[in-house]
């Protein structure tokens, strides 16, 4: 390898530093960056440069070369160490060893022993940087791959059948999307000038108003993932907290800024579609199409600026959002076995719905009940279970629903249906509990000791052979929390530990506990601790 190594002699005698600094290092392309006459000079120096080779005396005042070791192998473990002494008492040797030294060098230096030990030196550090160069290659790879990844996800989320939220949970933290607020929207954004006939636009204007779109929203405390459509359109998803100013309100004062500032760096008109507020990211395709029809809408009309979707104009008035959260707490109940829970989400999504007449519409009906059996049939499919096997019941639930004239005898049904279900899960689940413990211990120690890698639930369902449902439930009930947030803060207290270091760079600690994007190791650190990473870092540091 052609890159050199950077090396630093530490020895509190001027002549032997001079006369160590005179040595052909070249030869093991090692370059000598810095002369220190002590351990806490060197130190110092270390802070300022970076250093591969610290080569050291053991007698020296201040600070000696056994506790320089110590302090090099705590700070910057990566840093090789040569120990040059005349000291050849064994319990300086085993000191140095246990210091983490790599070579322990006796006075006066036989000159071939001192090649032998370089050249061994220089095979172990190109080794090393082949290793992490390979590594660095593997992650950028990764980290390349990750927008298109994303945008795979969110094209998905609005095009095919909904994830189950779990599902959809893991694969944002997979891809380090960041949608963990209250309030989630669309926006259909479409650029038009006068400049680009073919309705084609350059690629740099379309960065331009990807880094506006990021710039306004970021500033307004919005986070949001952008999804080139085609020509000139963008799909814009956004969660916002809650705040003084209603949702909708917020965001459309963010996107009038945003349509001035297009306008006025890239010369081009926008038209801008906002579709309504929900409370869950899984309404994000409902809120897409209102915000793609209002815009097009406005596009036939030849209209600039931004319109807001109303349930007008011949669209059908939706009655209630459907209730995610709850269809999410009555799943985990049934396939936790609980049937108080199971019972109580069930009544709760029940009056989220509004199916409190006599007799509503089928149709109406149908739109709530359908996907939530749906869905409930997809985790029962993962749980080694199915309607069929436990109530005789097969998709589509149309004809179930039909047996029964009234919503009051429809809704005594659907809770003897779900008590059925719930109690045999429960069965089921007592008869594994046995062996979950150690299987939930061998996991938490898998993610303790490789934390920096991508884990999946799936992964460590295999590791410990076991259902991934069942060892999702089993996981959660003996951590308290599930497996994402389990794993993330376990990443968190692993980066708060690294961060009191000080020979890691942020974003390099970010990478160590498993996150390629920068931004979002902020993010997520910041959620977890209330500061930023460089802010925790500050905290620790003593002037």
């Amino acid at each position: 390898m052609n890159d050199t190594y950077k090396m630093m002699i530490v020895d509190d005698e001027f002549e032997i530093r001079e006369g160590l600094n005179s040595f052909y290092w070249e030869r093991f392309q090692f370059q000598v960056t810095g002369l220190a006459a002590n351990g806490k000079q060197a130190l110092d120096l270390m802070q300022r440069t970076d250093v591969d080779i610290v080569l050291t005396d053991i007698k020296m005042p201040v600070m000696d070369g056994i506790e320089l070791s110590r302090e090099i192998a705590m700070h910057y473990p990566h840093v090789k160490i040569v120990i040059l002494s005349g000291y050849k008492e064994f319990s300086y040797a085993r000191d140095a060893l246990q210091a983490g030294v790599s070579e322990y060098l006796l006075k006066p230096v036989d000159l071939k022993h001192l090649s032998e030990s370089m050249m061994k030196l220089k095979l172990q550090l190109d080794a090393e940087r082949l290793s992490s160069q390979k590594l660095q290659s593997y992650e950028n790879q990764l980290a390349g791959s990750l927008p298109a990844a994303r945008d795979y996800f969110f094209q998905s989320l609005i095009e095919d059948t909904l994830p189950e939220y779990h599902e959809a949970k893991e694969k944002m933290s997979l891809l380090e999307i960041e949608m963990n607020a209250t309030y989630y929207c669309c926006a259909a954004l479409k650029l038009e000038t006068k400049s680009y006939h073919d309705g084609t636009l350059p690629d740099n204007i379309m960065t331009k108003v990807h880094t506006i779109l990021e710039r306004h929203l970021d500033a307004g405390q919005c986070q949001s993932y952008t999804l080139r459509k085609k020509a000139g359109e963008l799909a814009v998803f956004l969660n916002l907290n809650a705040t003084s100013v209603p949702p909708r309100r917020s965001l459309s004062l963010l996107f009038e800024q945003i349509i001035g500032s297009i306008e006025q760096e890239t010369a081009c008109q926008s038209i801008v579609g906002l579709g309504e507020v929900y409370q869950s990211f899984l309404s994000f395709p409902d809120s897409f199409k209102q915000a793609r029809s209002v815009m097009e809408r406005n596009i036939f009309w030849e209209r600039g600026g931004l319109f807001l979707w109303e349930p007008a104009d011949g669209h059908p008035v939706e009655r209630k959002e459907y209730p995610y959260p709850y269809e999410t707490k009555l799943l985990d109940a049934v396939l936790e076995g609980n049937l108080d829970n199971s019972l109580l989400h069930f009544q709760q999504f029940w009056n989220s719905c509004g199916l409190d007449s006599e007799r509503d519409e089928f149709s109406i009906v149908l739109k709530y009940l359908t996907p939530l059996f749906t869905m409930l049939e997809r985790r029962l499919d993962l749980h080694g279970a199915s309607f069929e096997s436990m109530a005789s019941l097969r998709i589509p639930f149309s004809e179930f629903i039909e047996r029964y004239p009234t919503m009051s005898t429809l809704k005594m049904a659907l809770d003897r249906l779900i008590s059925d279900i719930t109690m045999q899960i429960k069965k089921i689940n007592d008869d594994v509990q046995t062996t979950s413990h150690s299987a939930v211990q061998q996991v938490k120690k898998y993610i303790e000791e490789h934390c920096s890698e991508k884990i999946t639930l799936n992964q460590m369902a295999d590791l410990v052979y076991l259902n991934p449902s069942y060892f999702s439930i089993q996981f959660k009930r003996e951590t308290g929390i599930n497996f994402i947030d389990y794993l993330k803060n376990c990443r968190m207290e692993k980066a708060k530990e690294l961060l009191r270091r000080i020979d890691l760079k942020v974003y390099e600690i970010g990478e160590l506990v498993g996150y390629l994007d920068r931004k979002y190791f902020a993010t997520t650190f910041k959620s977890h601790t209330k500061l930023t990473p460089l802010e925790y870092r500050q905290s620790f540091i003593t002037y």
